[in-house]
């Protein structure tokens, strides 16, 4: 049972929508508000050697807006949906689905991003994803 009170509890879920508008616009300076100066991203997959368990993991705000550009590079027909936010003590959780095409390969996922907050700011994203990719996505998404 969370000690945290409902004003603790609005204060996190108020943290997790700056977050998300900062993050949607790719504002350095509003992310920089919003989360730890060891601040990480541990990501739904991993890309190269030696990322598992964790997936590959971004360090620092930089590294954050860098993906969400590589994403808008790469990433089509972005469609995010169902999404639900909770606080539960210091963590906030985030359910959503997504769905949209990889370079050109549908992907479709339902996902769950883990937040630890530290000092008031988030200290990670910690992603994980369910998820179907290729001719099966189209069928879902």
């Amino acid at each position: 049972m969370s000690d945290r009170s409902p004003a603790g509890e609005a204060e996190l879920l108020e943290l997790m929508v700056r977050f998300r508008k900062a993050y949607a616009r790719a504002d350095r300076e509003a992310l920089l508000a919003v989360t730890s100066v060891d601040f990480e991203w541990h990501q739904h997959k991993a890309t190269g050697a030696g990322q598992m368990p964790d997936g590959r993991v971004l360090v620092g705000v930089d590294a954050l807006i860098e993906e969400i550009a590589w994403r808008r590079l790469h990433w089509q027909d972005v469609r995010y949906d169902n999404l639900e936010e909770r606080a539960a003590g210091d963590m906030l959780v985030q359910t959503f689905t997504v769905s949209g095409r990889e370079d050109g390969v549908p992907f479709h996922a339902r996902a769950v991003d883990l937040y630890p907050v530290r000092d008031g700011r988030i200290a990670r994203k910690d992603t994980f994803w369910k998820q179907t990719q290729g001719p099966v996505a189209t069928q879902i998404g």
